[in-house]
């Protein structure tokens, strides 16, 4: 599998094509424990993937592989237990396979855009499912949704190159409105409060093994 990674090219133009070949690489690399195990023990052998790796609130990124050469970059997701997601959208768009656990998902049409700074779109639900360990689908960077995930959710992404400087995050309860930003253009601060450590990626190592997915 290692070598079909190194040889794998997305064309996110066509999010169908795309989509069909996402899912099939995600279930293939999902498949083969030992392609993926070395891929989660090399973060921490390579400077640039572990630099990108994070402590969030919600789920803890790896970075197994960057090839913006071939735009796309696979990330893997632990979850939190039971978390719930804002309305968000994201900078890239992205193919997600789940390999354990599950989540209710929301898609969002943004219904009326706002000009008054720091205020978020007026946005309404138009269509809800549950997604499962095996469910595979992608999103255009302009889609808004939102998760509710299960515990012990963990779940092998493709992202594409970004599409834009920032993503939004709602709350449809307020109506306030926050920005996200790459590395790139992140404080020192952020960065260094997200940044993983050593503790923090045996425990999601064990997990993983755990769970058999390594």
């Amino acid at each position: 599998m290692l070598d079909e990674l190194a040889a794998y090219h997305v064309d996110w133009s066509d999010l169908d094509k795309a989509h069909q070949n996402n899912s099939a690489f995600l279930a293939a690399l999902a498949s083969d424990k030992d392609a993926l195990r070395r891929l989660v023990d090399g973060v921490r052998t390579d400077p640039l993937l572990w630099d990108m790796c994070e402590h969030n609130r919600l789920f803890d990124k790896l970075v197994l592989h960057d090839a913006p050469d071939r735009n796309f970059r696979i990330r893997l997701h632990v979850w939190s237990d039971m978390e719930v997601a804002a309305p968000h959208d994201h900078r890239w768009s992205f193919t997600t396979r789940l390999l354990t656990g599950g989540y209710d998902h929301m898609l969002y049409q943004v219904v009326e855009d706002t000009s008054q700074e720091g205020a978020a779109p007026a946005f309404e639900p138009r269509f809800r499912t549950t997604e499962r360990a095996g469910d595979s689908y992608t999103i255009h960077h302009e889609v808004v949704h939102a998760t509710t995930t299960q515990a012990r959710t963990v779940s092998l992404l493709v992202r594409g190159p970004a599409e834009k400087s920032v993503s939004r995050r709602m709350d449809p309860h307020t109506g306030k409105l926050w920005f996200g930003l790459g590395r790139k253009d992140q404080t020192e601060a952020d960065v260094a409060r997200r940044r993983m450590t050593v503790e923090q990626f045996e425990v999601i190592r064990a997990q993983l093994a755990d769970a058999g997915l390594v």
